[in-house]
């Protein structure tokens, strides 16, 4: 019966850890973001507001 060496030791425990990694990585990666509801109309028209109010201000600030 043959005793096992560190390089052999060293090598099953990186087999092992790689085997771990790529599993780990596999479930990390397989759900989907959830998908962000649309905004309403009362934001997008807040948001282009803001826009336009922004600039105007920047029109105004430069001579």
């Amino acid at each position: 019966m043959k005793l096992m060496v560190w390089s052999d030791f060293g090598v099953r425990l990186f087999g092992i850890a790689l085997l771990f990694l790529l599993g780990m990585l596999m479930i990390g990666c397989s759900s989907a973001p959830e998908p962000q509801p649309e905004p309403s109309k009362k934001e997008v028209q807040q948001d282009s507001d803001r826009f336009f109010e922004k600039m105007k201000k920047e029109e105004t600030a430069t001579p």
